[in-house]
């Protein structure tokens, strides 16, 4: 594979400095982000040994991609979408790939403009939670991230799933948190990434946070069931958040506002007198009552 700017030195340089670096995964992508950065005057080999050294490296998976996560763009700021670099000057003012690219700059500008109009209309699904008063000027730009990333239609998370390049975490962080602080519910993902961090990431998510709420409104602890059910052991890998769920109706008392430290707060997949097991009823498994289950 051709390495970065003027000759093979510049690949050995890599290779000296990590053996195996140039067949890394993500080494193209290292790569491209070195390549920028010596179009906009910065010296790449400087730039990796500075990212090396900042923490060991022994431990990574992908090499190659924590050093591209570790070294920052400062002087390539302003591009098309916030979390895109500008044309390098120097590129720019080829008189061949400056049109060029200046045209697909503009392209992306347009689109993300078009984007922001459609999103004047109704309210998307992510945005239509109860409770969450989200201004039309965040939708639109959540709009534009989704589109730019991709984001599944289906997804209900606002920004999707999280993203690996450093300037698009950094921005989808941002966008989260200005979407946390508009939203009176937020309290429930910080609860949950602290007690379940395994949830956050479960396209689930923003339905569990909405059930939370709903159960806090009919009268219920929703924050001693949760932390009950996290409690309780280890969720699976996959569908944590509707599991998790499930494992909070099992834990459900028949009434709200009732003593969790008393005999009488029994949840309602437990009896309070002990009956030999030929003479017990089948217990059905608890469903979801209605005001907690799906708002669409």
């Amino acid at each position: 594979m051709p390495c970065f700017t003027n000759g093979r030195e510049r690949c050995s340089s890599a290779e000296r400095l990590l053996k195996g670096l140039t067949g890394e995964p993500a080494w193209p992508t290292l790569r491209g982000h070195l390549l920028l950065l010596t179009a906009a005057g910065a010296d790449p080999v400087a730039e990796l040994f500075i990212a090396a050294a900042t923490r060991d490296l022994t431990s990574a998976h992908d090499q190659a991609a924590v050093i591209d996560w570790r070294i920052q763009d400062t002087t390539l700021v302003d591009g098309p979408l916030p979390w895109l670099p500008r044309i390098p000057d120097r590129i720019a003012a080829d008189p061949n790939w400056g049109p060029y690219l200046n045209a697909r700059s503009q392209l992306v500008a347009g689109l993300a403009d078009q984007v922001r109009l459609n999103a004047e209309g109704e309210a998307p699904a992510w945005a239509a939670q109860p409770h969450a008063l989200v201004s039309a000027e965040l939708i639109a730009e959540v709009q534009v991230w989704r589109a730019a990333t991709q984001v599944d239609p289906s997804d209900r998370r606002p920004t999707g799933p999280p993203q690996l390049g450093r300037a698009a975490r950094i921005f989808q962080q941002q966008l989260d948190k200005r979407l946390a602080d508009t939203n009176a519910d937020e309290r429930w993902r910080r609860l949950l990434a602290t007690e379940v961090p395994s949830v956050t990431a479960d396209p689930f998510l923003p339905e569990l946070e909405e059930r939370l709420s709903n159960l806090t409104r009919a009268g219920f602890d929703a924050t001693h069931l949760l932390r009950s059910a996290a409690a309780a052991g280890p969720l699976p890998d996959d569908h944590s958040a509707a599991a998790l769920w499930w494992r909070i109706l099992d834990h459900l008392p028949q009434t709200p506002n009732q003593d969790h430290a008393t005999p009488e707060a029994i949840p309602a997949t437990r009896r309070t007198t002990p009956r030999p097991f030929d003479q017990q009823p089948p217990v059905p498994r608890l469903a979801p009552p209605p005001a907690f289950g799906p708002s669409r």
